[in-house]
């Protein structure tokens, strides 16, 4: 079968132009390989029409796990299971040093957390530092591995109007980051002997975990600490044993829980642009367009999984731009994207960037990309996205275009900027923001091209071993940019030599959450890897 990318209006992630795309000498190979991975996508959809990304499991959320179910004394055969996967992982080798002191301490043996910690975030330069030195050493107490860190007055007067807990309010954030802050300030207030600090607010704020039913939120994460939690007020005693038992129902195979429930609405977003780019049939792509609206929630924007009614600007921007590519025609169309598009900009902040989850938040340069690519073709919005652009070009200027959020990649963002930039510059040629645009975008693809390793790939940062969806992040950026044929076909043929029989990928895990723990979604490696060989596969045939 041989896939040509369709012709699309102005810039997307689907596919890298408005024309149809000619078939090149030797472009027999690739073209197979696309139809492998194209396949691969459809195959992975699910009864809802959905396609099925579940996640990895995690030794941190098994360690906590493990945890839980010793407390509440339920299921050894779960707790045997745990153990063997704690043990598993830990022979052969912890992905960090935080989670090998979470699965030591869980197993009952000597682990040193305040070590521990120091090595994840020694180098971890994000607004979100304080709050995950916090949240990881109160997580380590829990478990054993550490001391319960002294809070600022934390001996002070109950009257004195001083409130030491505060450190975990988290108003204003996204509703799982609520529950999280507020189930560690109940067990660091217990571990430190001062329940006192725990008000009914923060046990209103846990009480959703103790439901039947999945984890609110898609995270399992939030809910075990939530548990754990929970446990110290008889009140839920009852409900945190039922929550307990009903844990070996969502293990994975190697016994293991994982960070999230999985993100089949992201999977889809981006695998439908994926299959659009290969040119997969319309009616498979309305097939994932009408599944999406299903799950699209009331504010108009749509979460990582089915059933998680948080809402973020990188699902809804994929969402969006998704729609717009694969059923332009479809009856409702507009109505879903124009809601996608106000909860959007409903969420751009004062500086112009748009956050992850809520205005007033802070902007990040890799969700305001994305953000860009799904609004810039609509002309009404051309204000916010040159604001955007704007943002993302003096961000690059001030500190290098090297962001890592919600993934571990440097490729991650510079390929979502360079989009973002020329979905601007095809749109807005003469605007006075597209000097800078065309500066911060030239900047961006000479990063990735400096940094191509001897084997045609890329690692998460330069200085790592090359893996396929860092790879296909670059490859995308790298093919659009004139003048990078070479390192676009040495890209192309790294990738090609390490395609499974089975036509899929495998690659390092390359999500982060908490941000800079590690979590692996495996479908989104063959999602990537696609993305980048459409566009590799229009760049080797044009001129």
């Amino acid at each position: 079968m041989t896939y040509c990318a369709p012709p699309l209006p102005g810039v997307s992630l689907a596919a890298p132009g408005p024309r149809p795309v000619p078939t090149p000498p030797g472009a027999g190979r690739l073209d197979r390989a696309r139809a492998r991975l194209a396949a691969r996508l459809v195959a992975a959809a699910g009864p809802d029409g959905l396609l099925r990304a579940p996640c990895d499991s995690r030794m941190l959320e098994s360690a906590l796990a493990l945890r839980l179910l010793t407390v509440t004394d339920v299921d050894p055969d779960a707790r045997e299971r745990l153990t063997r996967r704690l043990k598993t992982g830990l022979d052969e080798g912890a992905p960090d040093p935080v989670q090998e002191a979470a699965a030591r301490a869980a197993l009952g043996e000597c682990a040193d957390g305040r070590g521990a910690l120091a090595r994840l975030l020694g180098g971890f330069d994000h607004f979100t530092a304080g709050r995950k030195h916090l949240m990881f050493r109160t997580v380590l107490a829990e478990l054993g591995a550490d001391a319960f860190a002294e809070l600022p007055d934390s001996g002070s007067d109950p009257d004195s109007g001083s409130d030491p807990g505060s450190v975990f309010e988290a108003r204003g954030q996204q509703r799982w980051l609520i529950t999280e802050m507020a189930a560690l300030k109940v067990l660091h207030a217990f571990g430190t002997r001062a329940p006192r600090l725990v008000t009914e607010d923060d046990w209103r704020a846990l009480e959703p975990c103790a439901l039947p039913g999945p984890p609110p939120y898609g995270n399992h994460l939030a809910r075990i600490l939530a548990l754990l939690a929970l446990r110290l007020h008889p009140r839920y005693a009852a409900a945190v044993r039922a929550r307990a038992r009903e844990l070996r129902n969502v293990l994975r195979e190697d016994g293991g829980l994982p960070f999230l429930t999985g993100m089949d609405v992201f999977a889809t977003a981006t695998g439908g642009l994926a299959l659009a780019g290969a040119g997969a049939p319309a009616l498979t792509l309305r097939s994932l367009a009408t599944a999406l609206t299903r799950h699209q929630n009331p504010d108009g924007g749509w979460g990582f999984d089915r059933g998680v009614g948080q809402s973020d600007v990188d699902d809804t921007a994929y969402c969006v731009e998704f729609l717009r590519t694969a059923a332009p025609k479809r009856p409702g169309v507009g109505t879903e994207t124009a809601a996608g598009e106000r909860y959007l900009l409903a969420r751009q902040g004062a500086d112009g960037g748009f956050p992850t989850f809520e205005r007033g938040t802070a902007s990040e340069v890799a969700i305001t990309a994305a953000a860009v690519n799904a609004l810039a073709p609509e002309p009404a919005h051309r204000a916010a996205v040159a604001a955007a652009v704007r943002f993302v070009t003096a961000r690059q200027e001030a500190v290098g275009p090297y962001e890592r959020s919600w993934s571990l990649n440097e490729s991650n963002a510079l390929f979502r900027t360079v989009l973002a930039h020329d979905s601007f510059l095809a749109v807005a040629p003469g605007h006075p923001a597209a000097a800078g645009a065309a500066r911060a975008r030239a900047r961006a693809a000479a990063r990735l091209l400096e940094t191509q390793n001897r084997d045609g790939g890329w690692g998460h940062v330069p200085s790592d071993p090359s893996d396929p969806i860092s790879t296909a992040y670059a490859l995308i950026a790298v093919a659009r940019t004139p003048g990078a044929r070479v390192a676009t076909a040495r890209a192309v043929r790294h990738l090609l030599e390490r395609q499974r029989p089975d036509g899929g990928f495998t690659s390092r895990p390359d999500q982060a959450g908490p941000r800079p723990l590690a979590y692996h979604v495996p479908l989104l490696t063959d999602v990537c890897v696609l993305l980048g060989l459409n566009h590799a596969r229009a760049a080797l045939a044009g001129p």
